[in-house]
């Protein structure tokens, strides 16, 4: 079946056809105005049924109409093209102005390259990474042993038991008062999951952010009771720790230096929304400490004074 395609004349008010191929839906091609859209492409075989009726019976009244149709067409498509483009702008979002631009540009990110699946440049990436690991956990110990050793000597000193330090540090504080506990509710978990943002990519643990947002009335109470055992315990879920090592080229053709990969961690969606949940906790306890000047985990401070 011969399709039509619309392209415009700047020059003139008219409609030029290039001949096509439909396959099972509406053929694009490489020229094509990003305004039109399917109700174009149907104004066009209606006028095209009607001309070839037309020429058999002699009667170009029906012609006439559906070429009227199609100028019609043309106008309201141009027309929700323009507000389409007009709504990526007004929205306060630098996502949907970067959309708008590359919508006016039609600008196409070029084709990543493949890299290699050589297994020794994985062994020596992982190997690579993973020395930040095995400094960490000395430090850890080492820190861990003299945390003990200091604590030993500030209870040795006469640290009193209503929160005041030593006068050795130089600073004293108040009685320290009884937080309340924290306990996650089923609507504060549901309302973390409605606003995740489903372009982010999965952890480890294979649940992604689209799946926690469609499903998130039927994960919220399953998830509520694993935070709250959590907190509870005082234990993080093993699963919840972990991370997928992603080496993103530095540069558009690496060379074999390893420093030419930049590593980055994906975590778990579900890790994120509970470390949201304790955040929004921990901060609504300090409004009165909180220096004025601090804009960082402060969702309505302003950027600039």
């Amino acid at each position: 079946m011969t399709a039509h395609h619309l392209k415009l004349n700047p020059s003139k008010t008219e409609l030029l056809f290039i001949p096509g191929i439909w396959s099972n839906g509406m053929e694009t091609f490489s020229n094509q105005k990003p305004w039109v859209d399917r109700t174009i492409c149907e104004a066009l075989n209606s006028r095209t049924a009607a001309y070839n009726a037309g020429i058999i019976s002699g009667n170009m009244d029906e012609y006439k109409s559906a070429a009227y149709g199609v100028r019609r067409a043309v106008r309201e498509a141009k027309w929700r093209y323009g507000r389409k483009l007009e709504t990526q702008f007004q929205q306060s979002g630098s996502r949907s102005l970067w959309q708008g631009l590359r919508m006016i540009t039609d600008y196409r990110s070029p084709p990543s390259g493949l890299m290699s699946a050589d297994e020794s440049l994985a062994n020596e990436l992982n190997t690579f990474f993973a020395r930040f690991e095995a400094t960490s956990s000395s430090a850890n110990a080492s820190s861990t042993n003299a945390n003990g050793a200091s604590a030993n000597s500030a209870n040795a000193n006469g640290a009193s038991a209503n929160g005041t330090i030593g006068a050795a540090n130089g600073t004293c504080t108040g009685p320290t008062t009884e937080q309340r506990p924290l306990i996650i509710t089923e609507s504060d978990v549901r309302r973390v999951f409605k606003r995740v943002n489903t372009r982010k990519a999965m952890g480890p643990d294979g649940i992604c952010g689209r799946v926690l947002k469609a499903c998130a009335d039927q994960l919220a109470p399953v998830f509520t009771d694993i935070f709250n055992l959590s907190l509870t315990l005082g234990i993080v879920p093993s699963s919840f720790k972990r991370s997928t090592i992603v080496p993103v080229p530095k540069k558009p053709r690496p060379s074999s230096d390893l420093n030419d990969y930049r590593p980055v961690a994906l975590t778990s969606v579900v890790m994120k929304c509970f470390e949201k949940l304790v955040r929004d906790f921990i901060t609504s306890s300090l409004p009165a400490s909180m220096d004025p000047l601090q804009f960082a985990y402060r969702q309505t401070a302003p950027l600039t004074m």
